[in-house]
């Protein structure tokens, strides 16, 4: 009896050492599995996170070459802009008067305007030509005459008397506010132009004046400008006209 129960009691063991043997060895299965699970879900996440990455970086490379795309268009834009704005500038200063020749056109459009007919208009700027077969300028004086000077010497003729010049000034006035005999050069003249025929011609201002005017087949040209004290100095010379 004793030995059966020593032999049950040896039986029970080995089934319980059996029992714990499996059980540990389900258990290392069990580990095993549960690291493998993990171990192909990591990689599934990183093969998913590198796909990502992937299409990430493609689309970001699509989106730069569009850019690219974009700025070079934008460029030959600009390019294409600011050449038709040279082109237009040039035609602008091509079609629109500038400087002298918009002083001109100015004025003839002014004496259009004005009634001057454009067949005068014509022939005045037609005859309009370089000084032909000029004379040598002359260089006289005379005393401007004021409100409280009039005495002689108030004119000067050029041209065998075909034009007279003089002039009339405001006077000078001293420190004491008392006026002068003499002009002021710094005031505006009336300087009087007189054809032989009695024609006159008014040209008011500031020193110098300068005026041109037709008699006969001579045009007779004048610089008018202060000189020694009471004095006016005229500069004249004549060329043939037209």
């Amino acid at each position: 009896m004793a030995f059966m129960h020593m032999y049950e009691s040896g039986g029970r063991y080995r089934k319980r050492v059996a029992e714990r043997r499996r059980r540990f060895a389900l258990m290392v299965l069990f580990l095993l599995a549960l690291g493998a699970a993990c171990y192909w879900r990591g990689g599934e996440d990183v093969r998913s996170s590198e796909l990502a990455y992937k299409e990430t970086a493609m689309k970001l490379q699509k989106e730069r070459e569009g850019l690219d795309t974009t700025i070079t268009q934008l460029r030959s834009d600009v390019q294409s802009a600011q050449i038709r704005l040279q082109q237009l500038d040039a035609k602008y200063k091509q079609d629109v008067p500038q400087g002298d020749f918009k002083m001109l056109t100015d004025l003839v459009k002014k004496q259009l305007q004005g009634g001057i007919k454009p067949e005068r208009l014509a022939f005045v700027i037609d005859a309009a030509r370089p000084p032909r077969n000029c004379g040598e300028p002359q260089l006289k004086r005379f005393v401007m005459k004021t409100p409280v000077y009039s005495g002689p010497q108030g004119a000067v003729s050029f041209g065998n008397g075909v034009v007279t010049v003089a002039g009339e000034g405001a006077a000078s006035v001293n420190p004491s506010g008392k006026a002068e005999a003499w002009y002021d050069p710094g005031k505006p003249v009336k300087i009087i132009f007189t054809e032989i025929g009695g024609k006159q011609t008014v040209k008011e201002g500031l020193l110098p004046v300068q005026h041109s005017l037709v008699v006969g087949n001579k045009e007779y040209r004048f610089t008018v400008a202060a000189g020694e004290r009471s004095f006016i100095s005229v500069t004249s010379d004549s060329c043939d006209y037209p």
